[in-house]
Parts: C-alpha cells; structure tokens; sequence
C-alpha cells in the first residue's frame, strides 16, 4: 500500500474486577501519544499474578519509551530492514520481560509458580506489530468484520489444530483455561508476532479473557464495535461480560485509527469516482475504464458494445526475433 497521510490513533482503556475476583491481577498501558498499547493478565496464588502483570506491562512500557527514535526513523523510511528492526525490537523485549518475572519468581518463595499472558501492539507509520504470549487476544475490527489476529496458547487450541476437537467443543472444553505458553513459568517462552497494514476506520481491541470468553461470536462484537461509538462500545462489552458471570478480571483496550491511510469504503469512493470522470472522458488517451485490480470480463450471453466484434479475432502472430550479433 503506497505511502498515504499520517497515521493517528486514539484509545480507551477498561480494567474492571469481575464478578467474582476479589482483586484485579490484570494489567494494561496505552501509551498517550497513540504508539503502543499493552494487556497482561497475571495468574498465581498471594497476588503473584497481579505482580507478573504489572511487571511484564512495565518492562514492555520502558522498552518502547527507549525505542521511540527508532519507531520514529522508521516512520520516515519504512522498509524492510526497518521493518525488521522492529520486529527483532517487540521480541527481545517480551523475551526481557519474561526472564524478570521468571528470576524473580525463582527468588522469592511467594512468587514462586507466578505468570502472565502479554499482548503488544506497537504502531508505526501505518502498519500494527503485534506480539503476543498466552491466551489474552488482539483483534482487528475493520468495516463491520472481525478478525482475531492472535492464536489462544492453551490446550484447547493444540486440540482444535490437531483436529482433535472442534472450535465449538474447544470453546466449552475446560482445556481453554490450561496454558501451554506463558511469561515467567518456564525458563523459555514461545512469541508469536503478527503485522497489520492500517486503515482509516479500522478498530483493534486487545483484551483479556474475561471479556472475550463471553463473545463466542466474533458477529456479536463487530455489530457492538459497528454501532456504538468508541469508549462506550468499549464499555458495552465489559459490562455484557460481567452481566454474563464475570468469571474473572475484564480488561480491554479499544484502538481507533482516526487519521491515515484510506478505508475500504473510501477507496471504493474514489475508484467510482474515477471511472464516473472517465467515462465522461472525451480524450481518446483517456484509460477508457476503470475496473480494480484484476479485470472483468463480460458474460458470453452479453451482446458486444456497440462497434465491437462479437467474436474476438485470433491474435496475430508475433514477429520472429531477431538473432543477436
């Protein structure tokens, strides 16, 4: 996509203790200035995971702050090394992360065992990194769809890729809420990165489970995000989630693309537009029609425009090549 204006993001940000927790243990940072934004949920027994959380948002926090300059450079120069350079930046510093909580739950007794799913997206120019560990997830809300970037690292999930169980039976199956991957439990941990080209319009929401488990429906949370301004869409959901049973903590981060490159609908404008104004063309340079990226060609029951042949010639031959000296 070719360069367009600059990108600008807006967010909301809801943490909320459920209706059965006594405590919150997750965690969350959008950073003010639109570039990153960050959901962990901690798990572990005396508050650890409340402690995970916060120290995995943190670690990530003080990375992208010193990372600033770089993002800005690739701002302007987006290519493919820089690209890189990013991607290598979000995770080394997951990796950072989840060695300090993982030491200093190896050193302190009550802290033992303790863990947190993180999710990260970093904006840049007009493209979303996205790293991510555990089972929060993120998701992309474009034009009423909903797609979830991000792959659930539990059990479950292994089943379903397996084939051993169905979506449907994986999302009641007690092997949801079983993590085979997570920051601070084992000594390595697996990152799974994701890129997002952006558009005006478009919503990402990064959230914990205890929103997304009450949404079995992508539709359902395309239609809330669809019809309901920003933070209050926001909100919709996470009281829906609590009204549901509010199992656990709900925390989400709705990001709006306000400014940048143009939507679908935007860019379907334009192309009408531009075949309106060729049509009524009358320079015989003039492209005679516009018709997208592959062409269209006309039915064989259709009658040919008036001052064509209807039936196309054989091509002629193609001159013969002339041997080099």
């Amino acid at each position: 996509m070719p360069a367009g204006r600059p990108t600008k993001a807006i967010s909301h940000v809801r943490t909320d203790v459920g209706m059965v927790r006594d405590h919150n243990e997750d965690s969350a940072c959008a950073d003010p200035d639109g570039m990153f934004f960050i959901v962990a949920d901690g798990m572990g027994g005396h508050a650890a995971g409340e402690v995970a959380s916060a120290m995995a948002v943190d670690e990530m926090k003080q990375a992208l702050e010193a990372a600033r300059p770089q993002v800005a450079s690739f701002a302007e120069n987006p290519d493919d090394e820089a690209r890189k350079g990013l991607v290598t930046l979000l995770e080394s510093s997951v990796q950072k992360a989840h060695q300090a909580v993982f030491e200093r739950g190896g050193r302190e007794s009550d802290k033992k065992g303790m863990g947190t799913t993180l999710d990260v997206v970093l904006i840049a120019d007009c493209e979303a990194f996205v790293a991510h560990v555990g089972d929060s997830r993120t998701y992309l809300i474009r034009s009423g769809s909903v797609a979830q970037v991000t792959t659930d690292h539990t059990v479950a999930e292994v089943l379903v890729i397996e084939g051993k169980l169905t979506v449907e039976e994986a999302r009641m199956s007690p092997l949801r809420t079983i993590l085979i991957n997570a920051i601070g439990v084992s000594p390595e941990v697996g990152v799974e990165l994701a890129h997002i080209r952006l558009r005006r319009g478009d919503k990402i929401l990064v959230c914990s489970d205890g929103l997304h488990d009450y949404f079995t429906s992508e539709i359902e949370l395309g239609d809330i995000f669809s019809s309901t301004e920003g933070e209050k869409g926001l909100e919709k959901v996470v009281n829906l989630a609590k009204e549901r049973g509010g199992h656990d903590n709900i925390t989400g981060i709705l990001v709006e693309i306000v400014d940048g490159n143009p939507s679908i609908e935007e860019e379907a404008e334009e192309a009408r537009k531009l075949a309106q104004e060729l049509e009524r063309s009358n320079d015989p340079n003039a492209v005679p029609r516009f018709v997208g990226d592959e062409p269209t060609m006309p039915s064989k029951d259709e009658p040919a425009p008036a001052g064509e042949k209807a039936e196309a010639e054989a091509p002629a031959p193609a001159p013969e090549a002339k041997p080099e000296d």
